[in-house]
């Protein structure tokens, strides 16, 4: 394949200016760094760089910071290379991967690549080109710190590898590119011209110096919306709260509804039926919705498709969207320009602000688009906006450095202070900050030492437990708390409570409506961590979804991203417990079971039948169905009028119950 056949399955006629400065410097072999909008042209540049990595026969990782995003390359990849072996990365963290070995593209993550290369760090060395997309994301105190580990173990142990540094506009570009030692590919182009307005009081001022009045309602914004639908172009509006998202939404339904030609527009997810299916249903029939991490993956993508296929007309989210899809609208609006936190409200940072703008006007999509920040008390202006803050790095952070650091000595990639050091030098962190760590670092590997994590002969050796600790991606701290714990007498209540006190943990916030604690756990107590541990309590206990969320005011989104994080814990306190002899690794095994179904113990083994979840299990116990000779032996006919059964899923699970205990009779 070459650039023109690549531009023909891209259906792209013609180059962008920077799309052509880019790609010349890639075909040179090259580190680059590019810095260009949102919607510029930047995934062809990628590709284009894939594409030289497969014409001269080396393997390719395209790195993401989001599944969403991972998923949506993995399809597009899927398509364009149809004869390559094309891998996603995205699951376990204990895992090595070695699928990867044999596969021609890599699309992943960036924490999982991390993952793989502790396992096996051989994979630096097969690497011909290293993409990292939003590479500004350096900066985000979650995930910074891996971006920036990942790509100095390629730039110090592995620098033939070409890299491609992805990001919209970011001020510091140079600073990123001397680091990598990378050619710069700057540009404000883009395709779809952005016009960028501030809107206060009835008055939308534009950069270009255009002014329109558009009369203030009682929304400060509904009047905006209506102005952009009457042209038929969709609205994204930026919103600084999941409650404020819901709430406009709700509200916004009168100005959107006169557009709508189907009022009968609903969905159902195959999730477990909760409230936010029927807030959802009760506004997509008047052409608005709302998108935050409360709603579960399924709700979210529904809400996403619906409005790429302009079922919904408007589409009220918090910040988090504009980071992680891609979705078509003519107008972009940023209502709230200021941010709850600890410290009371603050600005939100103008290259945020950028990103959401961003969003406005997609190739093939809209003939322009439009970025409007709303000012109610008229203190934004567009100088602040294209002010844009410096990118750093968020290695500095204590826990991070710890994590890092035991992850160089278990893949052994260094086995000695001085090359811990080196490897450090070799950072974002100490390529913008002249600064001294090495005090730092010997704590850290003091500290790994004396826990047990790390022991010293000739060498820095990874013990066991730290390889076990590293491979499961967790703090040492946590594999400390899984390791010390194991020695007290098993308790599902302070099981569920560790899992919750650990830095991994999204915790809940302790309110006075929740049981005061009945139980105090080893270490100092975290009423939060309490907290979460009784929603695991409560999920367990088979409580209805809905009363959870109502309970603990929050979303079925933010009970799964907490129950999957809950198993990745609780595998990780397994495989511990497994190095120190746990002698109550049955009861952890079906506890970590319980938790990922939400089940009673009663139900363990009918919910090891596929498709057969939390609901569907406790339907078919109550009925009597509650072993898998009861289902063996059921009557299709019985099975199948069961609600949310059905003749096919009857079908499935008779046969898979015979099956199951064929094998175990043979087995006997």
């Amino acid at each position: 394949m070459n650039i023109e056949e690549l531009k023909k399955l891209m259906g792209i006629i013609k180059l962008y200016p920077p799309q052509e400065e880019a790609i010349e410097k890639i075909m040179t072999g090259k580190n680059v760094v590019i810095s260009m909008p949102t919607a510029s042209g930047k995934t062809f540049i990628a590709y284009a760089g894939i594409l030289r990595a497969m014409n001269l026969g080396m393997k390719a990782v395209y790195l993401v910071p989001l599944r969403s995003i991972a998923y949506e390359k993995y399809e597009e990849l899927k398509r364009i290379f149809s004869d390559k072996k094309i891998v996603l990365s995205v699951g376990d963290y204990d895992s090595d991967e070695t699928i990867l070995k044999y596969s021609d593209i890599i699309v992943g993550v960036y924490e999982k690549m991390d993952a793989v290369l502790r396992h096996n760090p051989d994979y630096i060395y097969n690497v011909g080109i290293l993409i990292a997309d939003e590479i500004h994301l350096m900066q985000d105190p979650s995930r910074g710190s891996t971006i920036e580990v990942i790509l100095t173990k390629f730039k110090y142990y592995n620098n033939s590898t070409q890299i491609i540094a992805l990001s919209a506009t970011i001020n510091n570009y140079m600073d990123i590119a001397g680091w990598l030692n990378a050619e710069i590919v700057y540009s404000n182009f883009r395709p779809i011209p952005l016009k960028t307005g501030i809107y206060n009081k009835g008055v939308l001022k534009f950069d270009d110096g255009n002014i329109e009045y558009v009369r203030e309602d009682k929304l400060k914004i509904g009047n905006l919306v209506k102005r952009t639908l009457e042209n038929r172009g969709q609205v994204l509006i930026f919103v600084n709260s999941r409650k404020q998202a819901e709430k406009l939404a709700e509200e916004l339904k009168e100005y959107t509804v006169k557009f709508v030609s189907n009022r009968n527009l609903k969905f159902r997810t195959a999730d477990e039926k909760n409230v936010y299916d029927e807030k959802i249903n009760s506004l997509i029939k008047y052409g608005v919705s709302f998108h935050h991490a409360g709603l579960s993956n399924d709700q979210r993508k529904i809400v996403e498709d619906l409005f790429r296929k302009r079922s919904i007309f408007c589409l009220v989210a918090t910040p988090t969207l504009a980071a992680g899809v891609n979705l078509p609208a003519r107008t972009v609006i940023v209502r709230d320009i200021y941010r709850y936190t600890e410290e009371g409200m603050i600005p939100l940072p103008s290259f945020e602000i950028k990103q959401m703008i961003g969003r406005a006007g997609r190739p093939g999509l809209d003939p322009y688009g439009e970025g409007i920040v709303l000012s109610r008390r008229g203190d934004f202006d567009l100088d602040y906006l294209n002010s844009l803050e410096n990118i750093n790095s968020n290695l500095n952070d204590s826990g991070n450095l710890r994590t890092h650091v035991l992850g160089l000595i278990a893949s052994r990639l260094c086995n000695d202070r001085e090359c811990i050091k080196r490897f450090f030098d070799h950072s974002f962190l100490l390529h913008m900050n002249k600064m001294n760590i090495d005090d730092r670092l010997n704590e850290i590997i003091d500290f790994l030492i004396n826990e047990d994590l790390v022991t010293i002969k000739k060498h820095l050796r990874a013990t066991p437990f730290g390889i076990a600790v590293s491979n499961m991606y967790i703090d040492p701290l946590t594999g400390i708390l899984f390791r010390d714990s194991l020695n007290e007498i098993f308790s599902e209540d302070c099981i569920l409570y560790y899992i919750s006190a650990v830095p991994e943990m999204i915790k809940i916030k302790y309110n006075d409506d929740l049981d005061y604690p009945s139980h105090f756990c080893n270490g100092d107590f975290d009423m939060d961590a309490y907290a979460t541990s009784l929603l695991f309590k409560d999920w367990i206990n088979e409580i209805d979804i809905n009363d959870i969320i109502e309970k603990y005011g929050i979303g079925p989104g933010d009970i799964y991203s907490r129950i999957e994080i809950a198993d990745w814990l609780l595998y990780s306190y397994e495989r511990i417990g497994e190095i120190f002899k746990y002698k109550y690794k049955k009861e952890l095994i079906k506890l970590k079971t319980r938790v990922k179904y939400g089940i009673r113990e009663e139900l363990l083994e009918i919910i090891s039948i596929p498709n057969i979840g939390r609901v569907r299990g406790r339907k078919l116990y109550n009925l009597g169905y509650r072993h898998l000779k009861d289902i063996a032996d059921a009557d299709p006919k019985e099975l199948e009028s069961i609600p949310g059964i059905g003749k096919k899923l009857s079908t499935e699970i008779i046969k898979y119950a015979r099956e199951k205990i064929n094998v175990k009779e043979f087995s006997s």
